[in-house]
């Protein structure tokens, strides 16, 4: 078995770890479990807090470029989808799917474009009372958050799911929506940030500050219920309810017919690397790697199509800008991802030599 504190290997029947001294029983188990659970939803956050900030600070800048020509409708529309299309991917990014970043950007882009058509009439509403304009965005992310978390649910096949997704990021958006709308009119307003990177700065963050707590719920949710599984300490292959498949325990989904494994192994029989600090930084690299080519798919068609109405050649040449700088920024990121994850196999292989 393998400690929950410090996951040295200990032989099955020990009482306490050799290595840390914690005492290894089912209550020790449930407050690492409940580490971890909290370090997954943490990282989710995160994740949402880093997409929130990138896809505002893009939606502020084209904005700025097309107000004037595509009208306040169009504008909050192309915005809501664009911020839309971010948060809904971040499940699937920190989890390298495209599969499920493609479902979640779907129903980002539809859920931002509708947030942005109601904005229109709830900023009509809340706008005539001071101190109340902050509710349009409430209801703009609300909207928004319940089409994002909805798309957990869609993929576990699970209409219980979809519901309980769909509440709880109806729940993160609205608040999200609250907050990032607040905070970033507290900034304007006391601090009254010059300069091009200032103000970036702040409307970054407000919309950090939308994805963080929106996905902080999802997560939420999601660890609690829509991917938990039942724990079998017994289980050395998963069997899939469905087809009846053999799976190995790594396996969430069954490799046959697709459906969800009810099953989850227990950590001591997954192996567990020693190297988790480093393990959580090739994650990170590898988040960014897979979030900077998502923004150059994204951001190349929109930027192209804005200028080629005003210069053909400028058009191109900043479609081919968008293209090679996002294929450096996924390249570099991956090279040091894999850089980092060659260190450690290196460094396993010798302890398992010494073993």
């Amino acid at each position: 078995m393998y400690c929950p504190s410090c996951e040295n290997l200990m032989p099955d029947d020990s009482k306490y770890c050799a290595r840390c001294g914690m005492f290894l029983n089912k209550r020790s188990e449930k407050l690492v479990h409940l580490c971890m659970d909290f370090a997954w939803i943490w990282r989710r956050s995160w994740g949402g807090f880093v997409s929130g900030f990138i896809g505002w600070i893009i939606v502020f800048i084209i904005s700025r470029m097309v107000r004037d020509d595509i009208g306040v409708l169009m504008n909050n529309v192309f915005s809501g989808m664009i911020c839309g299309v971010f948060l809904g991917t971040v499940g699937g990014i920190i989890e390298e799917s495209s599969y499920k970043a493609f479902c979640g950007a779907v129903l980002g882009t539809v859920g931002g474009a509708l947030g942005g058509l109601i904005n229109i009439p709830a900023t009509e509403i809340f706008g005539r009372y001071e101190g109340l304009s902050s509710l349009s965005i409430l209801v703009t992310w609300a909207v928004g958050g319940a089409f994002i978390g909805a798309a957990s649910g869609i993929i576990e096949r699970s209409k219980r799911k979809i519901l309980a997704g769909t509440i709880f990021g109806f729940l993160g958006g609205a608040l999200g929506g609250f907050l990032g709308s607040a905070f970033y009119g507290s900034v304007i307003i006391e601090f009254k940030p010059e300069g091009w990177f200032a103000s970036r700065l702040v409307e970054g963050s407000s919309g950090g500050i939308v994805g963080a707590v929106l996905w902080f719920f999802i997560g939420i949710i999601e660890k609690l219920y829509i991917f938990h599984r039942r724990e079998d300490p017994k289980l050395n292959e998963k069997k899939c309810d469905s087809c009846g498949h053999r799976n190995p325990l790594r396996s969430w989904y069954c490799s046959n017919c697709g459906n969800v494994l009810q099953t989850a192994a227990p950590r001591q029989k997954i192996v567990v690397t020693p190297y988790r600090g480093m393990e959580r930084v090739v994650n990170g690299l590898r988040f960014l790697s897979w979030l900077f080519g998502f923004t150059g798919i994204v951001t190349t068609p929109v930027v192209f199509f804005i200028f080629l109405f005003r210069d053909v050649f400028l058009a191109f040449i900043s479609a081919v800008f968008f293209v090679l700088f996002t294929y450096l920024m996924v390249v570099g990121f991956r090279f040091l991802a894999d850089l980092m994850s060659g260190f450690m196999r290196i460094a396993s292989a010798k302890n398992d030599a010494k073993v």
